[in-house]
């Protein structure tokens, strides 16, 4: 088999991995040009294959060790894992002992930017005893391995910028397993307004869950320089949150009123729940 390098070789690369079809991609790495070497060489110097293949997992790993002997940047397999939630290959770049003092850090924050972070925290929690020791992002405690808490609100906000809301709901139920101290998880007026500002609905009705509908809403404030693209959306948001809030109060109300009819004077228990119908139904 011969191949050309440059543009035409490095995307016929691509093409195979992103087909999958990585036995074929291997070959084709392996063959030697006359003038030029390996192809491998070329996809080494030029990074963009490694991601596709990293996104594939385990299936592409004879490819990805064979990028590695010839130079790959090693990080760059765990980030990418990591990216794409990818743990069997985090566990075999693990067991290859391709991480350093950085890794893990790079590894948390790439899966919270990924979109799809659930897999990977919990691999790290998992595993955070067999971890290398800590760095910028993570230090060891108690033998094990864990991230720094200030970097909690920053995961925190990528996974609701995602809308990757089990990653969310794993940060805020498992802050203990994760980091040095637990951090604050209190409700936060900038998270829900950066969270609006990039118009993520489903995460908003997350934190409406987590957080309550009412400090949410209160939060968002339309005039503080909302994206034009968003404004009206949120805006419609709001009025849907907002009315659904005050059913959710007139019920709570007429359930109320239920328990104590019996005391009140003939007629009124009548009067009021015909009045609290009425605004129900004026909804």
């Amino acid at each position: 088999m011969t191949t050309e390098h440059g543009s035409n070789g490095f995307e016929r690369s691509v093409q195979l991995a992103e087909e999958h079809k990585f036995d074929e991609l291997l070959e084709y790495l392996r063959v030697d040009d006359p003038r030029y070497g390996r192809l491998v060489d070329t996809c080494v110097r030029d990074t963009r294959l490694l991601p596709v293949c990293a996104r594939a997992g385990v299936p592409a790993l004879d490819v990805i060790e064979l990028l590695v002997e010839h130079g790959a940047n090693k990080r760059y397999v765990f980030k990418s894992a990591a990216h794409n939630g990818q743990v069997d290959l985090l566990e075999a770049a693990r067991a290859r002992g391709w991480s350093d003092m950085a890794t893990y850090g790079d590894v948390f924050f790439s899966a919270a930017e990924g979109g799809d972070g659930l897999a990977v925290f919990k691999w790290l929690v998992n595993h955070r005893a067999t971890l290398d020791s800590g760095d910028d992002y993570g230090r060891l405690d108690g033998g094990n391995w864990i991230i720094h808490d200030s970097f909690y609100g920053t995961a925190l906000h990528w996974t609701l910028i995602n809308e990757d809301i089990d990653a969310a709901a794993y940060l805020l139920d498992n802050s203990r397993d994760l980091f040095v101290r637990c951090p604050g998880t209190e409700p936060d007026k900038d998270i829900v307004m950066d969270v609006a500002n990039k118009g993520a609905f489903k995460s908003l009705d997350f934190l409406c869950e987590r957080w309550g509908a009412d400090f949410v809403t209160t939060s968002i404030d339309l005039h503080a320089g909302f994206e034009p693209c968003y404004r009206a959306k949120i805006k419609r948001w709001l009025q849907k949150r907002l009315k659904s809030s005050v059913k959710e109060h007139l019920m709570n109300a007429m359930s109320t009123l239920d328990t104590v009819k019996d005391r009140l004077p003939e007629g009124a228990f009548l009067q009021i729940v015909n009045s609290l119908q009425g605004a129900y139904k004026g909804m």
